[in-house]
């Protein structure tokens, strides 16, 4: 194992970068080539010692290139695969446009009244209801009982109703009116 020269590496790259770059180029955009490129010599970096010498390094490197290409191919089928998925997934459901309109108009009411609350009640309404982590785990992020955070979701849970106009009566049976003569 021959240990790794710095003026031996960077010779290697002075003498087959271009070309390697060109070869990278004539198969992919200018972006991937350059990352094609230097994916290559990280490769001839790493195994500098296997690296055959003189003229027999060319070869080496274009081999190397084609693999890096080839990776780069499949990982790129591999995302576009994942992102039309996603979409046909997403596009399954998505609500109409009345739906949409009227979720935009409650999302910007809500933000808005989010907005008007304090700090604290408001990092803890995110984390839990629009982050959906656990009431424990905000508990330990903020270094306080799963009891101190349930109290404060339900004092902030008060604050939003009250910002956003809403009733806040406990469950029960409604107050009921009778009049004179009559049942209730």
């Amino acid at each position: 194992m021959r240990e790794i020269a710095t003026t031996e590496y960077e010779n290697l790259y002075r003498s087959h970068a271009q070309v390697i770059y060109a070869y990278c180029l004539r198969r992919t955009t200018t972006d991937e080539a350059r990352d094609a490129m230097a994916d290559v010599f990280v490769v001839a970096w790493r195994r500098f010692d296997t690296i055959p010498s003189g003229d027999d390094a060319l070869p080496w490197l274009y081999g190397v290139a084609r693999n890096v290409l080839a990776d780069k191919q499949r990982s790129a089928r591999r995302r576009g695969k994942l992102f039309a998925k996603a979409v046909a997934n997403f596009e399954a459901t998505v609500p109409g446009p009345e739906a949409q309109i009227v979720r935009n108009s409650e999302h910007e009411a809500v933000v808005s009244a989010l907005g008007r609350l304090p700090e604290k009640d408001r990092e803890v309404l995110l984390l839990v209801e629009w982050e959906g982590l656990s009431r424990e785990t905000v508990a330990e992020m903020m270094f306080v009982s799963r009891s101190a955070i349930d109290k404060r979701i339900t004092r902030a849970h008060k604050r939003l109703a009250a910002v956003l106009g809403l009733m806040t009566q406990d469950v029960g049976t409604p107050p009921v009116t009778i009049e004179e003569g009559g049942e209730a």
